[in-house]
């Protein structure tokens, strides 16, 4: 019993001293930062101004609501209220939300690969995406807190064998409260019974418990949005959570489509949607809107060759995993550097940033970030070879996590994009870092023989 409460305490005290840690990581990049409200920009002044306006008159207007999930604007409105308008309290206590997430990604990873759990900590502690997301007013933060936690929850259920009702009632109800930030993880609600059947079965578990455990974690999870959907199907007729579906396709995803397949600038691919776009009218309805413009988006799409639209896919999808974490800094975007959406070619790009010196401090930055994209790549092939090799079950899952936050992000490029799969790709990094390291010293060995 005594040696029980020890390896208690001891993991306690392992928890606060990294979540201090992380905690501290994340103050010093604020405090250099210097966030000022003049230097929001983006969906910041949205996230912002929303959650002043929620947290003076109580209320917002239905666009806002219909195209972004309620949750954001009260997680925003509750840290404009707990740090009294004042941004960098606000951020700081963002700070402590995402530190909490390195603790949760260590628990998670410790459950997986328990002697690789320290660098999994560390991954997620010196994260550059993590650190840089905490010190803006978005929702990925708080999203990847709740999503985390889930999986988690979810890497419990595949590992260990006793309290399956409460783990699958916690990965519902933390997937149901990611899905109230974003509703990008709406579809995952019900694909993941999928998986969790499957798991089940394979663990022997009887038919009548696999049902109940899988009604349990849909109502779990369904409980946090049910107001939503109860709200959308009575007076919209829909299911869908937000009006943001449609807008998204027609005019991020097929005008990045057009400008890769047909060489054109955003400007120019927008005016390319908006012909198809004269023909379907809209509505004063959000939803309906929602609706025709995902018509048109789909319409746009449909022109494209096939091969060409998957090609453009993938290809958005690997930029974004591998590119540096930097090019989101607000400081560095401040640069004098060409927009990549205006030129519309990544050659194009390239070429103006090589030839212009006006954009040399901008090349020198990315330039020296992107040798971290090197390890990446290598990582996305040792990695999951190890994990197929060791944890079959973590490889499969990990592997449908990725491939399906990608398929949902389209070919709209940035590294923020890639959040949701960060603990994914940590998992991959540190499992990678061993396998070289643990060849480098082989080598070494073997050179050393020889003399």
């Amino acid at each position: 019993m005594s040696i029980f409460i020890l390896n208690k305490n001891s993991l306690i005290d392992n928890a606060v001293i990294f979540f201090l840690l992380a905690f501290l990581v994340r103050l010093i990049f604020l405090f250099f930062q210097n966030p000022i409200p003049e230097n929001l920009i983006e969906d910041e002044l949205l996230y912002w101004n929303s959650g002043l306006i929620y947290l003076d008159k109580g209320f917002l207007e239905a666009s806002i609501t219909a195209e972004r999930m309620l949750g954001i604007f009260i997680y925003s409105k509750t840290l404009l209220a707990l740090s009294f308008k004042n941004l960098k309290i606000y951020l700081a206590f963002q700070a402590v939300i995402d530190s909490l997430t390195c603790v949760t990604i260590y628990k998670t990873g410790s459950i997986i690969f328990p002697k690789q759990k320290i660098y999994i900590y560390l991954s997620a502690t010196l994260s550059p995406l993590m650190i840089i997301l905490t010190s803006q007013v978005l929702s990925e933060t708080i999203f990847l807190f709740f999503f985390t936690i889930f999986l988690y929850f979810s890497v419990k259920i595949i590992i260990e064998e006793n309290q399956l009702y409460y783990k699958i009632a916690m990965a519902g109800l933390f997937l149901g409260l990611a899905t109230c930030i974003r509703s990008i993880t709406y579809p995952l609600v019900f694909i993941s019974t999928v998986p969790f059947i499957i798991i089940l079965i394979k663990k022997n578990v009887f038919k009548d418990k696999i049902f109940i455990a899988c009604i349990t974690f849909l109502f779990f999870a369904l409980l946090p949005l049910s107001p939503r959907i109860y709200d959308n199907i009575k007076n919209h007729n829909t299911y869908a959570l937000t009006g943001q579906s449609g807008p998204h396709l027609a005019y991020w995803v097929a005008p990045m489509i057009i400008s890769e397949t047909k060489n054109m600038n955003r400007n120019d691919a927008i005016k390319v949607v908006n012909k198809v776009a004269e023909k379907y009218p809209l509505t004063d309805d959000y939803y309906k809107n929602d609706k025709i413009l995902r018509n048109v988006g789909f319409k746009v799409l449909s022109e494209v060759n096939k091969i060409d639209l998957v090609y453009h896919w993938a290809k958005a999808g690997l930029i974004n995993i591998v590119a540096p974490s930097i090019l989101i800094d607000k400081n560095l975007r401040a640069l004098p550097h060409p927009s990549y959406y205006e030129t519309g070619n990544t050659l194009l790009w390239l070429k103006l940033i090589l030839y212009n010196s006006e954009y040399h401090n901008y090349l020198i930055y990315i330039s020296i970030a992107s040798i971290t994209c090197i390890f990446t790549i290598i990582s996305l092939v040792i990695g999951p070879l190890f994990i197929f090799r060791n944890q079959k079950t973590i490889f499969y899952l990990t592997t449908l996590c990725i491939l399906y936050f990608l398929l949902i992000t389209g070919p709209v490029l940035s590294p923020k994009y890639i959040f949701p799969i960060l603990p994914c790709i940590f998992l991959y990094q540190v499992i990678s870092l061993f396998k070289l390291v643990k060849f480098i010293k082989i080598l070494t060995k073997s050179d050393y023989r020889k003399l």
